[in-house]
């Protein structure tokens, strides 16, 4: 099989990739400013950061560092009044006087400007820098969840939950950005390639307190895997860039309709050679969730009904850990190690019932008043990788890990029958299970060069090799003895593997554009089947996938960008083996092992004015994959069951506009409003009878941070969502308030927070509705995952706070991850 899949993979990479670029000459030069930074006995002061002000609100315009010289200069520089600002970790900060450019050309000399000694000792100096919540870059939307108060106490699935654009699904365990739910996870740049049954508790076990920022990347480039239409979530996690040993732990506690609680911990060691840094988290989270639902349709000419109910007492419980080792051996070498794994724990006890009624007149009851269910996820992984660094800014890459996951899912069913008139019919006992192990090796090499002084060019490969096995099982108590229940039970395996070979170009066409172009080809094997029958799955195909960017900054004011890449969307392995899940007496769950993978081309165009931002895409798909969870397959009109399955569209086109609307009021008041509007075709099948439908949809969200004196902060965050659309079925609209007070103490090395989550339990209630056109039969459906909760959270900073230069360290395994997730 591997011989089939290495051979097959080489042989179509032979094709000859090749990228052509033409050199257009900068734009005209403007004005430009520029100077030198000296410390007090006269030495040029290197790496000190310089902002260029405008002098009439201080906003800042850029911003640089200066070079070994201790110089810097702001080019293509507008009429106006300006202003330099200059910081330096142990020197105090230091501003020009104001600056007027009176023409259209020539350069500006400031002359000297003279950093002086801070009066408190370096290991007492604290930076700080006050960023935006979000931040519209080039190619990503950045949330400083590190600087939010509300999310602060939260999760990481808390924060991409009041995130612009994005849906968290807690029922289907998918997450949806502008409407697309093929979505990559990373942390610290690295997949996460886990199953869907996994994704949100991974996600839910992640305090905030440890993330730094979440990024949101619509159009990734060729150097990352192509999977997901919606490209690429971020997380990454608090890394501390001082020498010695610092870091920070929090504390939190809270209550909603149960009790929650959480504690994290992140370290750094470092010295000039070695970086040891680490972190580990635990989350304890109790909630009630319910859900309903009602199934109406004809059979025989008599209307039949099925209103069913789940609820639920759950609770999560999910430790983290994660512990790396950087050791330079020489000026070009440097080697590194990385463990991590978690361990996630989702417990229930859950009452289920369903009635049935003909001609609206109750025809038999189903009641499971004990129906206790585990889910038992656990994952390690390890990772060796060597960085080399050539002469004139060249460097090799090579990454090898190997990583594990085993999912246990137990459950118990006791289900008692009675006739419409209230009369006991019989009781069944069953038992259930699931159990996952999977296994990942993977390779990777990337190379990364200068061409010419304008032109960089990076190229590497990737070989995943992945096997998948999941049994299940369904047993019934007959006279006293178990007896498994074949048409509910199989044990599947799935291998499959994916090999990759990519190059991207980056070019500078003029100080202001940058141009990247690249092309990735992925080849992918993959094989399923069971107990008794081999090659349920048998597939082999491989694709180019190409990535473009441009952005060009106008001026200090403004900037325009755009970008356009081709992704695809494997189906998932639990999409994909068709064993059936029971969710409650009358809907069931099946996998579809004809599923098709997705493809989307996708376009972006961005402008920029100040911190506004203004970005417009379109992603046309072609076999979209619709969500699991909420699509309804069939109707058996015999038992009244509901079968749920995942299934492809024909196409779906996807057109997004996104406003971001940073205002300062003034100087304690700053607030910051984002738009996204949605709209989609969608083109399908139900029921063997072709469907097209059209619908927009849009999300509204504003954050007010109030800043008071005493070190006092006020947050807080209004979302609205439309009504809207999965797939084919509707849902209705959302909204959810959340708010949050801090306190700093002690220097700013204690931080106290207070915050309320979803006030009103409104943001985790879902409505969906659903006709089928063929039989006219109605679906509806509710789930409530009671999100409010009211927390209190404690945080300390430790250790020194001499800065140093950080590294951002990626592994090429963990962009194996997500292919379990989705």
């Amino acid at each position: 099989m591997f011989k089939h899949f290495s051979s097959g993979f080489f042989r179509r990479c032979t094709l000859p990739v090749l990228l052509f670029f033409s050199y257009f000459p900068g734009i005209a030069q403007n004005s430009s400013l520029s100077g030198i930074v000296r410390d007090v006995d006269g030495k040029a002061v290197a790496g000190a950061g310089v902002q260029l002000l405008h002098s009439p609100d201080s906003t800042v315009l850029n911003e640089m560092i200066t070079d070994t010289g201790g110089r810097y200069i702001f080019n293509h520089l507008g009429k106006g009044f300006y202003l330099i600002s200059v910081t330096h970790a142990g020197l105090k900060k230091t501003y020009s006087e104001k600056v007027e450019i009176l023409s259209d050309g020539g350069q500006q000399e400031l002359g000297v400007l003279v950093l002086k000694m801070a009066e408190t000792k370096l290991k007492d100096i604290t930076v700080v820098a006050r960023k935006a919540l979000y931040e519209q870059k080039t190619d990503r939307l950045v949330i400083n969840v590190k600087g939010s108060i509300s999310d602060a106490a939260g999760t990481a699935l808390d924060v991409l939950q009041k995130s612009p654009g994005v849906t968290v699904d807690r029922q289907a365990n998918s997450i949806a950005v502008n409407g697309k739910t093929g979505i990559s996870v990373m942390i610290n740049g690295k997949m996460t390639y886990m199953p869907n049954d996994a994704l949100i508790q991974f996600l839910a076990g992640i305090p905030a307190g440890n993330i730094e920022r979440i990024e949101l990347i619509a159009a990734p480039s060729a150097k990352y895997d192509a999977s997901g239409n919606g490209g690429l979530i971020n997380i990454v996690l608090i890394s501390n860039p001082d020498t010695g040993f610092n870091g920070s732990w929090f504390l939190t506690a809270g209550y909603g309709l149960r009790e929650s609680a959480a504690a994290g911990l992140n370290f750094n060691y470092r010295t000039a050679r070695l970086n040891l840094s680490g972190n580990y988290s635990f989350t304890h989270d109790h909630v009630i969730q319910t859900s309903t639902a009602f199934t109406q349709y004809s059979r025989s000419g008599h209307l039949t009904t099925n209103q069913s109910f789940s609820n639920r007492d759950a609770i999560t419980q999910v430790q983290n850990f994660r512990i790396g080792l950087d050791y330079q051996m020489n000026t070009n070498t440097t080697i590194s190690m990385l463990a991590g794994g978690y361990n996630s724990v989702w417990s229930m006890v859950a009452e289920n019932g369903a009635t049935v009624s003909r001609k609206n007149i109750p025809d038999s009851v189903i009641l499971s008043t004990d129906n206790p269910e585990i889910n038992h996820w656990q994952n390690l992984m390890a990772n060796l990788s060597i960085q080399h660094n050539f002469k004139r800014g060249k460097a090799l890459y090579l990454d090898a890990s190997y990583i594990f996951y085993h999912d246990n899912n137990p459950n118990t069913y006791s289900t008692d029958y009675y006739a419409g008139d209230g009369r006991f019919l019989q009781h069944e006992d069953a038992v259930g299970g699931k159990i996952t192990p999977i296994h990942f090796q993977v390779f990777s090499a990337d190379f990364t060069s200068p061409l010419s002084p304008k032109i960089s060019m990076e190229a590497g490969g990737k070989i995943s090799l992945s096997s998948f096995d999941n049994e299940v099982s369904v047993a019934k108590l007959t006279a006293g003895r178990w007896l498994q229940d074949s048409g509910l039970s199989a044990n599947y395996h799935l291998v499959e593997n994916i090999g990759a070979l990519y190059a991207l170009f980056t070019m500078k066409a003029g100080s202001q554009t940058t141009i990247t172009a690249g092309l990735r080809y992925e080849y992918t094997f993959s094989n399923m089947g069971n107990t008794q029958k081999n090659n349920l799955l048998y597939r082999y195909y491989g694709d180019l996938f190409p990535t473009f960017q441009f952005s060009k900054k106008i001026n200090a004011y403004h900037s325009v960008n755009f970008s356009y890449s081709r992704r695809i969307t494997r189906p998932g392995f639990n999409d994909l083996a068709p064993f059936t899940i029971f969710f409650d007496p009358k809907t069931f769950y099946s996998g579809n092992p004809d599923l098709q993978p997705a493809i989307a081309n996708s376009v972006q165009a961005g402008y920029g004015f100040r911190n506004y931002s203004l970005s417009v895409g379109y992603t046309h798909e072609i076999h979209t994959i619709d969500n699991f969870y909420f699509q309804t397959h069939r109707i058996d009109t015999l038992t009244g069951i509901v079968y749920l399955s995942a299934r492809n569209y024909n196409y779906q086109n996807y057109l997004t506009v996104s406003l971001s609307l940073p205002v300062n009021i003034t100087s304690w008041w700053t607030m910051q409003n984002n738009l996204v509007f949605n709209w989609r075709r969608v083109n399908t099948a139900s029921e063997e009878i072709n469907i097209s439908l059209n619908y927009p949809d849009y999300n509204l969200s504003t954050t007010q941070r109030l800043i008071f004196p005493r070190a006092y902060t006020a947050e807080l965050t209004a979302i609205y969502s439309s009504a809207g659309y999965f797939g084919t079925a509707k849902r209705q609209p959302l909204y959810q308030i959340s708010a949050g007070l801090q306190k700093k103490l002690k220097g700013d090395r204690d931080v106290l927070r207070f915050i309320a989550n979803d006030v009103f339990n409104s943001g985790g209630y879902y409505q969906f509705g659903e006709v089928l056109p063929a039989s006219g039969a109605v679906v509806n459906r509710t789930f409530d995952f009671a999100n409010m909760s009211f927390r209190f959270s404690f945080t300390h900073q430790f250790g020194s706070r001499g800065l140093t230069d950080k590294k951002q360290r990626t592994i090429g395994a963990e962009e194996e991850l997500q292919r379990v997730h989705n």
